[in-house]
């Protein structure tokens, strides 16, 4: 039996054999998921929001936006600084 656990029968060809085989069985799982949900439909959340009369805003163009952003006056701002939690003077624990 020692002899038989030296040879590169037992030591490399055994091993590969069982990857092969068992590997094929391994992978013939994850087929059966490709042919089990084939048949699931998807969702069409556009025609969804439609039947129960949700209406999306149409969406806009880069040049679009960037024609709104023209007429802003961005040249002349001021910069706030808005007043942290424990800095506000209203806050419950002060």
């Amino acid at each position: 039996m020692k002899r038989f656990h030296e040879t590169k029968l037992f030591r490399q060809f055994l091993p590969f054999m069982i990857l092969i085989i068992g590997g094929s069985f391994f992978i013939q799982e994850f087929t059966k998921l490709k042919y089990k949900y084939s048949k699931v439909t998807s969702q069409d959340f556009k025609m969804e929001m439609k039947k129960k009369g949700i209406e999306m805003k149409k969406s806009s163009t880069l040049e679009e936006e960037y024609e709104k952003i023209k007429i802003l006056d961005i040249d002349n701002w001021e910069n706030v600084r808005i007043p942290r939690p424990w800095e506000e003077p209203n806050s419950p624990n002060n």
